[in-house]
């Protein structure tokens, strides 16, 4: 049963950068393979300005380079359409149609990454290609993988679907008053194109389906890779002594992992008011702008992986909440922990600590890293300015899931430092 599209048919796979090329052997990837925008006549800034989700087409992007390959196990999908505004003024509906007739059985849903540059979006000249990427492509290239794409794509809809985002109006005169909404202003990997096209490396094969997402500031930088990340020596500054001792030793540490935190919830927060739930939160899901302890006063944390989100149910804002929190207790062991990341400050470690040894008594997980000389500085991270044991219940209230990411979130902007 492959993936089949209605309406159109799968186009050729995008242009395909250099060596790369060679190696990739697509059909028509050089030559009248043009990569500019066809007889649509298309017309934007050549610049990528998301405004909304959009129908794409494979020759608006080019390949720059394989970033991997991604599986995940799935018990079954059936046949979906999508659906999402197309056309030049955005108003007219097109759908395609993202898998075979009907349920497969188990097995492995497949993506591929890749970096690429959005080369069709043009202002009526070719736009000149260089290998400094602007978007992260997905090709999901079987039909288990087409339902992770039908549930990123229906996610991201709903997201930029609430009118209240926008205060665009109009006067009685006929004078647009306001601002779009733009979807940089969540919390999320802006998601800015869909499109179906022939597979890269195999265009006998079944189409792949592909979502396009802006590549973020920090390139590739994901919260699962911070605690283990070395961070360069700060040259500390002499004068004043208050901005010294701030950014002494442990203190723009301790400010990354307090404002990551907020930066988790946060993007849980956004997602839930707009009734989604992601399903699949942890700290691969999460996109920074940098790594370095010394930009954590400018950290930006942005949720991602929409594969297996779903509308928001009291069960799944549950699922996400304990997710969310057995994140954010990974990030701040691993993170402060004297000895660094190891096995016994992993999610697989801490929850098991949290939930079959705790319960989820804040008390017990309290006593127990008081006694451990490892933990001496989560210990003072969740008790600064004596807040009557706070930051462990906090963190608990979170995992249990009662509260909602609001809730947890306006807790955690009181949350100070020895190092604020």
């Amino acid at each position: 049963a492959g993936m089949t599209t209605a309406g159109c048919a799968p186009g050729t796979a995008p242009r395909v950068r250099g060596q790369f090329a060679r190696h990739a052997r697509l059909r028509g990837a050089s030559g009248s393979h043009r990569a500019v925008a066809r007889a649509r006549a298309r017309r934007v800034p050549n610049v990528v300005t998301p405004n909304a989700l959009m129908r794409a087409e494979a020759a608006d992007f080019e390949l720059l380079r394989v970033l991997g390959q991604v599986s995940y196990a799935v018990e079954s999908s059936s046949e979906k359409t999508l659906t999402w505004s197309g056309g030049e003024d955005g108003a007219v509906p097109d759908s395609i149609s993202v898998s075979g007739d009907g349920p497969h059985e188990v097995g492995d849903a497949v993506m591929k990454l890749y970096a690429g540059k959005v080369v069709g979006w043009d202002d009526g000249s070719t736009s000149k290609s260089n290998a400094v990427p602007d978007v992260l492509l997905k090709e999901y290239v079987n039909a288990a993988a087409s339902a992770l794409a039908d549930a990123e794509v229906t996610a991201y809809m709903a997201l930029y679907g609430d009118p209240s985002d926008s205060t665009i109006g109009m006067t009685w005169d006929g004078k647009v008053l306001g601002e779009a909404f733009d979807p940089a202003s969540l919390p999320v990997v802006p998601l800015i194109a869909f499109f179906a096209s022939k597979q890269v490396g195999n265009s006998d094969a079944n189409g792949s389906l592909w979502t396009v997402q802006l590549w973020g500031a920090g390139g590739l930088a994901r919260l699962a890779s911070y605690p283990s990340k070395r961070q360069d020596i700060y040259e500390q500054k002499w004068w004043p002594p208050v901005q010294r001792a701030r950014d002494a030793g442990i203190g723009p540490r301790a400010r990354f992992v307090r404002n990551a935190a907020r930066g988790v919830f946060n993007a849980i927060a956004a997602i839930h008011k707009r009734n989604v739930a992601h399903g699949a939160i942890d700290a691969s899901a999460f996109s920074l702008n940098t790594l370095e302890d010394g930009r954590a006063d400018d950290l930006e944390v942005r949720l991602m992986n929409f594969g297996f989100a779903s509308v928001l149910t009291p069960e799944k804002k549950q699922q996400d909440m304990r997710a969310a929190a057995i994140v954010v207790a990974e990030l701040l062991f691993s993170s402060l922990a004297l000895n660094g990341p190891s096995q016994s400050t992993s999610a697989v470690a801490l929850t098991r600590l949290f939930e079959n040894v705790f319960l989820l008594d804040e008390k017990q997980a309290r006593e127990y890293f008081l006694e451990d000389g490892n933990y001496t500085d989560v210990v003072e991270f969740l008790e600064f300015r004596d807040r009557q044991g706070d930051g462990w219940r906090l963190l608990v209230d979170a995992w249990r899931g009662d509260c909602s990411a609001e809730d947890i979130l306006g807790r955690l902007e009181a949350v100070q430092t020895p190092y604020d």
